[in-house]
Formats: C-alpha cells, sequence, structure tokens
C-alpha cells in the first residue's frame, strides 16, 4: 500500500510539472533521457519489490508492479531531468526594425525658358530658347524612360483667360520642338498656369520677366 502511495504521489509531482512555464522554456534533451532512464529502472524494481512484499502475489501481480512502476518512474524521471538541467531554449531575435521609406525626390527642373526667349506677346521661341530645348532633348534622349511636364505662366499683366492661353501656347511651343527633335510626344505633359505661382514681385519690370517662362520638369 506504501508504495502505490508513493506511486501516486509521484504522479502527482509529474503531473504539476508538466503544466509548470518552465518546461515549456527548457529544450528536451539528454537530461531528460537519462532521468527517465534511471526512473523508470528505480520505479520498475520498486514496483516489484513492493508487490512482492505484500505476500502470496502472483508472477502476473509483480510483472504488473514492475511495468506500472517502471512506467510511472520514466514519466517522472523524465520530467525531473528536463526541468532540472535540460537547456533552456533560445530567445527568439527581435523583429528588425520598421525599414522607414525615404521620401520622394523632388521633381527636377531641367531647363527654364524665361520671356525674354520667347517673343514678346507671342508663341515663337527665340534663338536662346531654342538651345535650351535643345539641352532639354539631349537629356531626354541620355534617359530613355524620363518623362517631363513642360509648365507654361506668365506675368500678371492681361486679363485672366488670355495669359492662361498664352501660357499653354507657349508651353505647346516647347513640347512641339522637342517632338520634332526626336522626343516622342508620349513622353511631354504641358501644363497652362497664367498668372499662377509667380516666382517674382509682378510690380517690376525685372520680376515679371522672370515670371514669364516655361519650366521643362523631370518626372
Amino acid at each position: 500500500m506504501r508504495y502505490w502511495k508513493t506511486l501516486g504521489l509521484g504522479l502527482a509531482v509529474a503531473l504539476a510539472l508538466s503544466g509548470c512555464t518552465t518546461i515549456n522554456q527548457r529544450r528536451w534533451g539528454t537530461c531528460a533521457v537519462a532521468g527517465a532512464l534511471i526512473g523508470g529502472t528505480v520505479g520498475g524494481v520498486t514496483g516489484g519489490v513492493a508487490v512482492n512484499n505484500n505476500g502470496n502475489a502472483s508472477n502476473g501481480e509483480r510483472a504488473a508492479g514492475i511495468v506500472g512502476g517502471g512506467a510511472a518512474g520514466v514519466l517522472v524521471g523524465g520530467l525531473l531531468g528536463h526541468v532540472i538541467c535540460d537547456p533552456m531554449k533560445e530567445a527568439p531575435p527581435p523583429p528588425p526594425p520598421p525599414v522607414a521609406q525615404a521620401p520622394p525626390p523632388p521633381p527636377q527642373k531641367i531647363e527654364t525658358l524665361t520671356g525674354t526667349q520667347f517673343d514678346f506677346n507671342k508663341a515663337t521661341l527665340r534663338p536662346e530658347g531654342v538651345a535650351k530645348v535643345e539641352h532639354a532633348v539631349g537629356v531626354l534622349q541620355g534617359n530613355p524612360s524620363l518623362h517631363v511636364v513642360v509648365e507654361g505662366y506668365t506675368d500678371s499683366i492681361g486679363s485672366d483667360a488670355y495669359n492662361l492661353k498664352l501660357s499653354e501656347r507657349r508651353a505647346e511651343t516647347v513640347r512641339n520642338l522637342m517632338v520634332e527633335k526626336g522626343i516622342s510626344a508620349s513622353r511631354i505633359t504641358t501644363r497652362g498656369f497664367g498668372k499662377a505661382n509667380p516666382v517674382a514681385d509682378n510690380k517690376t519690370a525685372a520680376g515679371r520677366a522672370q515670371n514669364r517662362r516655361v519650366e521643362i520638369i523631370a518626372q
């Protein structure tokens, strides 16, 4: 009877250990194997002796005692060996820090044609303006995947409607010359903004000259 009480206590300890978080924190290894072998041996011997000490035990009862004691010993010994000396699991590496995405680069201005590079109050390019357009054409030829936006602007003199049309015509003049020089029209977008977005003071002649412009901007 004492043996079975001891066996029950051992099983209770094993069940308690099986719910212990320490088990999940260790890797199963040789300590658990050694503990199970030792526990199984000791448990089997102890079970057989305990049954035999009860007197008049049959061979079947002795065998059952040995098997039961061995099984309990394997469980208790394996769990104890694992908890006592099996190595701890390595902590998982921390997740890599999030990679900050770089902001897109600002639009690159390839050329700016000022009002002095067009005929006065017209959309006809002067030789200086043609040279700047040819430079932009060279940039596009060297970068086949590059697209551009051609933006036209005016100063503040005149009506909004007139200036809007003039800015559009000047942007289209630049686009047409680029196409004549071999750049596909699909790579060029034109926009006219009229008086919008001045870069200088419209109260002075010099400021108005800066505001009358066409910008060729890479995309």
